[in-house]
């Protein structure tokens, strides 16, 4: 909500009581400033979902003992759970742009001068103060320069899952690491719903998966909208290295189908957040209830206008007349003409004179909705034919147990930040799938087969991986659970 509305949520909502009170008709609208956070205090929230809970049996087998909250890798027989994953281990971790990270271990090294001497607390002195000197430097780049190193300097872990020998689905077929990497996929697709997401996880390329956007079109697109849209007095695109002006005219052509989805938010947002007599009291009229309201979608509409500050200062909303007058001093008569989101946009839109910033148009989305560059760049990909099959940080490929016996595993990349815990899903059978269209979380039946000489396999240290790695071509479409 913007600047317009000034006068205090007090004022408001002693109005609100009063109107409804003494029937009074007229209230005059506040400035535009925001309210939302203040006034949705008195709404009744829905109560939280209760989801089901998930049992964490301790398994006993030969090889080895797992607690479900500690291996990551679940697939089910029967009611017990069987982990799929012989040995999981961390065999490296980077940082984002790729540089390695090395393990630093306790022992310290005696810190030297450039002459090879051990450092005296004078140089320890000199040197701290570089420090700060640096510290100080790095406070006033400012807060986006800090952001970009902080993206940066994050770690990611990779990790090695070798998966066991012997496993069955219930048709008999074997698991394959093809068919984890199938079920990976089935679970961080949009379309899955269950309990087993993984879609919000911090893994390379996971994003570009879920949303199915290339990232280097999505920075190209990033690009285009942070240059701005055509400049109507040089009647041309700004210039973008790279980019020409017909994709630019692209990405343009979708601004006005974003505003509108923009409008809708706020529409919605004050009809779920102020839907009480009281506040359409206040608004609008002491003659008009929430029900009249909710029942018209051009009184929906002006009602999300007055309370957003883009109705007239005084007397917006004429019961008598049915006529909404607006901040620009525009007059809709709504018993002869329908408004809705189209209208609020070009309103908002006319105010801010197009100005995207966060003091323009961003300055009026809904609390906790999407910017106008999202909606853009959001309704911009949604006509692209854009196909992601894969995500760069999880491939399948061949390593060798102690035995030298070939065994499947998968390489998970996966940010620091993240609870390697939180990666856990049970398995599918690929073949049910393709027929029911369900993940069937936790109904797989899994069978266990002996397999000789893996007794007492946990905690060996695998062998060194094979060269090859590839990423699985398994099919992206998931499942609602």
């Amino acid at each position: 909500m913007t600047q317009k509305a000034k006068s205090s949520i007090f004022i408001v909502i002693i109005s609100a009581v009063l109107l409804t009170i003494i029937g009074c008709s007229a209230v005059e609208s506040k400035e535009k400033e925001p309210i939302g956070e203040a006034i949705t205090t008195s709404v009744i929230e829905d109560p939280e979902p209760t989801l089901s809970p998930t049992p964490t049996p301790v398994i006993d087998m030969a090889e080895g003992t797992y607690d479900i909250n500690e291996m990551p890798l679940f697939a089910i027989g029967g009611t017990e759970y069987v982990p799929f994953s012989l040995e999981f281990e961390q065999i490296g971790s980077e940082k984002a742009d790729g540089t390695p990270v090395v393990i630093e271990t306790e022992e310290t090294e005696t810190e030297e001068n450039e002459d090879g001497e051990e450092a005296s607390d004078e140089d320890a002195e000199d040197a701290e103060d570089e420090d700060d000197e640096e510290d100080k430097e790095d406070e006033e780049n400012g807060d986006e320069e800090s952001e970009e190193t902080e993206d940066s300097e994050k770690i990611y872990n990779t990790y090695k899952i070798t998966l066991k020998k012997g496993l069955k689905f219930d048709d008999g077929s074997i698991v394959t690491a093809d068919d984890v990497m199938y079920n990976i996929l089935a679970h961080s697709v949009k379309g899955y719903n269950g309990d087993y997401n993984l879609s919000s996880l911090d893994i390379p390329g996971m994003r570009e998966f879920y949303t199915q956007v290339p990232a280097e079109e999505r920075e190209k697109v990033e690009r285009i909208i942070e240059a701005g849209g055509f400049n109507a007095e040089e009647e041309k695109y700004p210039e973008i290295e790279g980019i020409d002006p017909k994709e630019q005219d692209d990405v343009w052509g979708c601004y006005d189908e974003a505003g509108v989805r923009f409008a809708q938010d706020i529409i919605d947002y004050v009809n779920s957040n102020y839907a009480l007599n009281a506040y359409v009291n206040a608004f609008m009229s002491g003659y008009l209830t929430y029900a009249k309201v909710e029942a018209s979608e051009s009184l929906k509409t002006a009602f999300a206008f007055i309370v957003w500050g883009y109705g007239r200062a005084k007397n917006p909303y004429n019961y008598r007349k049915n006529t909404l007058t607006t901040v620009s001093g525009k007059v809709y008569e709504l018993d002869n003409e329908e408004i809705g989101a189209m209208e609020l946009w070009e309103e908002i839109k006319e105010y801010y004179n197009g100005d995207l910033s966060d003091e323009g148009i961003d300055n009026d989305k809904n609390p906790g909705g999407k910017t106008i560059e999202e909606l853009l760049a959001e309704t911009y990909f949604e006509k692209q034919d854009y196909s992601v099959k894969s995500i760069k940080g999880i491939l399948s490929g061949i390593t060798r147990d102690n035995n030298n016996d070939e065994r499947e595993c998968i390489y998970l990349t996966l940010s620091s930040e993240d609870n390697i815990n939180d990666f856990n899903f049970f398995l599918t059978n690929p073949k049910d799938y393709e027929s029911t269209g369900v993940l069937n979380d936790p109904e797989v039946i899994i069978e266990m087969e002996e397999e000789e000489g893996e007794e007492g396999a946990e905690g060996e240290e695998g062998a060194e991986v094979e060269e090859t790695a590839e990423g699985s071509d398994a099919s992206q479409d998931g499942g609602e659970q």
